[in-house]
C-alpha cells in the first residue's frame, strides 16, 4: 500500500518518511472510501427514512437521525458491515433518535424552569436553582445518572472516579436538595 523511506543523519536513523506517491494512495484510498460510504448511504436512507416514521420519528426527527448515523458512519470509515449496511444505519439512526427523544423529554421541564422570569408564591419548587446549588461533582453525578439516564457504573467510568463514590455522591446530592426545597407548611 504505502511506501515509506527511513533516512539517518549521522548516526541517528529517523522514522520512515511517505514519500509524495504514498501519501496520495492513503488519500485516494480514503476518498473512495467516502465515496463507497456515501453512495451506500444514499440507497438507504428512503428505506431507513420509513422505517423510523413508521416506529413513530416525526419527519424532521428522522432527518437528523439518518444524518448523525451518515456521519457515525464516516468516523467509521471502512468498518461498517458490507452485508447489511441498510440495517446498521437502522439501528445507529433509531438510536439516535431514542436519544435525542429522551433527552428532550428530561430536559423540557428543567427549561421551562430556567425559562421562569420571577416565581410566584403558588410555583412549583425550583429544582434547577436548587441544583445549582450543589458542588460541581455532584451537580455531574446528578445529571449524568438523571437527565442522561446514565447507569453507576458509566457514570464513574465517564467521570474517572469509583462506582461507590458516584452512589456516595448521589445519596449526598439528594440529602442536601431535600433539605433545600423542604416546603415549610
Amino acid at each position: 500500500m504505502a511506501k515509506a523511506t527511513a533516512f539517518c543523519f549521522g548516526t541517528k536513523r529517523f522514522a520512515p518518511v511517505l514519500t509524495l506517491h504514498a501519501v496520495t494512495a492513503i488519500a485516494m484510498d480514503a476518498a473512495s472510501e467516502r465515496l463507497r460510504w456515501e453512495s451506500a448511504y444514499r440507497g438507504a436512507y428512503p428505506t431507513v427514512y420509513r422505517g423510523l416514521v413508521a416506529i413513530g420519528a416525526r419527519p424532521e426527527e428522522a432527518e437528523d437521525a439518518l444524518q448523525d448515523a451518515f456521519v457515525r458512519g464516516l468516523e467509521r470509515a471502512g468498518d461498517f458491515p458490507s452485508t447489511s449496511v441498510d440495517g446498521w444505519i437502522f439501528v445507529v439512526a433509531s438510536r439516535a433518535w431514542r436519544r435525542r427523544r429522551m433527552r428532550e423529554r428530561l430536559l423540557l421541564p428543567w427549561t421551562i424552569l430556567a425559562d421562569r422570569s420571577t416565581p410566584s408564591a403558588d410555583a412549583p419548587l425550583d429544582v434547577l436553582s436548587a441544583l445549582r446549588t450543589l458542588p460541581l461533582r455532584q451537580r455531574q453525578i446528578v445529571v449524568a445518572r438523571y437527565l442522561l439516564g446514565m447507569s453507576q457504573e458509566e457514570t464513574a467510568e465517564l467521570l474517572g472516579i469509583a462506582r461507590g463514590t458516584v452512589s456516595a455522591a448521589t445519596t449526598q446530592a439528594f440529602a442536601s436538595l431535600r433539605r433545600r426545597m423542604e416546603v415549610d407548611e
